[in-house]
């Protein structure tokens, strides 16, 4: 059950392997700050995360991120230490980094690239801890005042860890914003489709090309000033896998954002 505790919230964290944002890169040498906390559950299960993230436009065009950094405070059963599960897993750890960089080669086009740094704690993640590599191209436009639409589509690939290989993944995801200029509030929609491509490897076994989850989200921001905002979402997945580790989860989360 730990086993399917953990691949749960590797699904669930999915829609977070992909690119700092989908919407244009920001001016030269500004950048900005995220920290906040996540907290999700399945029908039997719920985990907690405190998440930091950050961007910076080292030139014109051309941005580094850092994402998926977390510290998970918990990730266990509902019923963990009641009658008959009086063990509760030891799974406080770190969720290691996401770096990436974009690069905006026209108005309307950015090419992304994300590596994923094998650092996380064995307590959150068990053995398998692969180096992982994706790459996007996104599409972004304002169609009016206030109205931005961002998107991307990428590919996924998951190095041999452990004996155990992921293979190919394909994510595609878009998000809608629209900005309030009269209060500075914007809402947001967005929602992210991810299909594996090739088989998971492990050890003799071989399953899951086709596996696929859906994710779905919906949020808002607000400028406290030039430099803080505030933005919190709520998020709906749904996995082929979820009937299997406690069912589709759902998250809320909540982050202070600081620009310089």
């Amino acid at each position: 059950m730990l086993k399917k505790i953990a691949l749960a919230a590797a699904v669930a964290a999915s829609s977070s392997f992909a690119t700092y944002t989908f919407f244009p890169v920001g001016q030269a040498n500004s950048g900005q700050v995220e920290a906040g906390v996540q907290y999700g559950w399945t029908d039997n299960t719920s985990d907690m995360n405190i998440t930091l993230g950050a961007e910076y436009v080292i030139m014109q065009n051309l941005e580094l991120s850092l994402t998926g950094l977390a510290f998970q405070l918990w990730n266990e059963l509902d019923d963990c230490g009641e009658d008959g599960h009086p063990d509760c897993p030891e799974n406080s750890g770190i969720k290691a980094m996401t770096v990436g960089a974009r690069y905006q080669f026209m108005p309307i086009l950015i090419a992304a690239l994300d590596v994923n740094i094998p650092l996380n704690s064995e307590d959150v993640v068990g053995p398998y801890d692969p180096f992982g590599l994706y790459a996007a191209i996104q599409y972004t436009q304002e169609f009016m005042p206030g109205l931005a639409f961002g998107s991307e589509a990428g590919l996924s690939y998951k190095f041999e860890d452990n004996n155990k290989t992921e293979g190919l993944g394909l994510k595609i995801q878009a998000e809608l914003d629209y900005t309030i200029a009269s209060i500075g509030l914007t809402p947001w929609i967005g929602a992210s489709f991810d299909v594996r491509l090739s088989d998971v490897e492990e050890g003799p076994a071989e399953y899951g090309s086709g596996d696929s989850a859906f994710t779905l989200w919906i949020g808002a921001g607000y400028p406290i000033n030039d430099m803080f905002a505030v933005k919190g979402n709520f998020i709906m997945q749904f996995a082929d896998e979820a009937e299997s580790m406690g069912g589709d989860w759902m998250g809320v989360n909540a982050k202070v954002v600081i620009n310089f």
